[in-house]
């Protein structure tokens, strides 16, 4: 009798172990949270996307962009499906990086609007 409650109480002790752990594994944080990262991210990747390459030439094609609205939907979901496993200082971090990122794009922007004025 009392093996079988040791071997019960090592079980309970080992599910609850594996519970944890799969929570802190699969939960990295709050989904309102997480989703907003996503959303920033898309709304961010698009802007640098189309400061850098929309109206631009390659090879004898120029580059278009469907309307914001489809473009961002696109984005969100691409991001919410790479971000699954990352962290919230890490997706803080690649934010900080894409904002750091679309300041240079307006720069540039700005710059190639200016050469092309000026021709």
């Amino acid at each position: 009798m009392k093996k079988k409650k040791s071997i019960l109480l090592w079980g309970a002790l080992a599910a609850c172990a594996g519970g944890v752990l799969c929570f802190r594994r699969s939960i990295r944080m709050p989904l309102k949270e997480y989703t907003r990262y996503a959303l920033l991210m898309a709304v961010l990747d698009d802007e640098i996307c189309r400061n850098e390459l929309q109206g631009r030439r390659f090879g004898g094609n120029t580059v278009l962009f469907p309307p914001k609205s489809e473009s961002l939907q696109y984005r969100y979901h691409l991001f919410l499906q790479m971000n699954r496993k990352k962290s919230r200082a890490r997706l803080q971090m690649e934010a900080d990086q894409l904002q750091q990122r679309l300041e240079e794009s307006r720069i540039c922007a700005a710059e190639d609007s200016e050469i092309l004025s000026n021709e």
